[in-house]
């Protein structure tokens, strides 16, 4: 069975609910997890647009000033869905604490659900879906999601464990080299826009052939492929006749083995381990596959400005090119192509300085 075949629809079940998911933050990330979960209990899945200015501009408006960019994106795309779809029975607002017994996620994730319901007036209900791996298993958190639907216990596991089995194919098919926006058309291509094919620069076609190039893009999903967030990055250096490599691809058994930061510490933050365990595959065992990296992270955001140094000096170290680029709502456009455009001139002349 293919990633795209077997997808739980609404017209497989009695539908009961109607759900709003804002198509933000970890929407990147679990969006086939919680449609096949929520459809198999029932519920009809409304998906907010792709995040245009007007998204971010709302949002921006009712956020606090020191929230970071994605948390105002996802407030926009949650008034969105309030404003265009008044017959939601529910929005889908996630609280992810943990993963695991060693992780937490950032505070403002911990406490999504509750900041939703008092900032955002509304009449329709947040539908909350606790995942505290600290406090119960999974399947029990499932189990607690399916009473607020009305689903039985037994109707609640067997949702939570076709929702888990279409995310593992999910990730299994990313981890070709699919990126996110292409995977999520073919398996919902009624609910997802097709992707727009851009074309490569003027010049030399053949120029990813003759001098290519592999960079790494570090950062949490949300800011690796909304492009509002970060300018549509991955198509630009696309463009530029660049590999790029994602944490996606990087070998599940990579994210098995916690990473020690010196001999008495290790990361607290649940997403930002991901990074160090990829930045470890990198540094330690696959440092000849990538020629540079690109580290996407959010202005205000605490944990990844302490990962991003810990990561850039061990890359420092190796001579690997390392770029930080901070994204926000002010974020220029202009100013982040020529800052990537020079990033990657400087590493096709370092690399292939004995061929020109």
């Amino acid at each position: 069975m293919t990633l795209a075949e077997n997808i739980t629809t609404v017209s497989d079940l009695k539908t009961k609910y109607k759900v709003g998911i804002p198509r933000a933050l970890y929407y990147y990330k679990f969006f086939p997890f919680w449609h096949e979960l929520l459809t198999i209990m029932g519920c009809d899945i409304i998906l907010s647009p792709p995040t245009n200015k007007s998204i971010l501009e709302e949002g921006s408006k009712l956020a606090s000033s020191e929230f970071c960019v994605p948390l105002k994106i996802y407030y926009g795309h949650v008034l969105w869905l309030i404003e265009n779809h008044k017959d939601l029975d529910y929005i889908f607002v996630p609280r992810y604490v943990s993963l695991n017994k060693y992780h937490y996620f950032f505070s403002k994730f911990l406490s999504l659900p509750d900041v939703v319901r008092h900032t955002i007036k509304s009449p329709i209900p947040v539908l909350e879906y606790e995942i505290n791996r600290k406090k119960r298993s999974n399947i029990e958190s499932a189990i607690i999601l399916g009473e607020q639907l009305g689903v039985s216990k037994e109707k609640s596991i067997e949702a939570y464990l076709k929702a888990m089995n279409r995310f593992n194919q999910y990730k299994e098919y990313m981890q070709k080299g699919n990126l996110f926006h292409d995977t999520m058309y073919y398996i919902y291509p009624n609910l997802v826009e097709k992707p727009k094919v851009k074309k490569q620069i003027d010049g030399d076609e053949d120029l990813s052939k003759q001098f290519p190039l592999n960079i790494l893009i570090l950062g949490h999903p949300y800011n690796t492929y909304d492009p509002i967030i970060n300018q549509n990055i991955i198509e630009r250096l696309k463009k530029y006749h660049v590999n790029v490599i994602l944490l996606e691809q990087v070998p599940e058994e990579v994210f098995n083995q916690r990473v020690q930061i010196n001999r008495k510490f290790y990361n607290y933050w649940n997403m930002e381990e991901e990074l160090l365990q990829a930045a470890r595959y990198f540094l330690l065992e696959a440092r000849d596959k990538i020629d540079g990296i690109l580290f996407l992270i959010s202005f205000a955001c605490g944990p990844d400005s302490l990962i991003q140094e810990l990561i850039m000096r061990d890359f420092k170290k190796i001579n690997i090119p390392f770029l930080n680029i901070v994204l926000d709502e002010h974020s220029g456009e202009s100013g982040l192509v020529t800052r990537v455009e020079s990033f990657i001139d400087m590493i096709r002349r370092k690399k292939y300085s004995n061929l020109t």
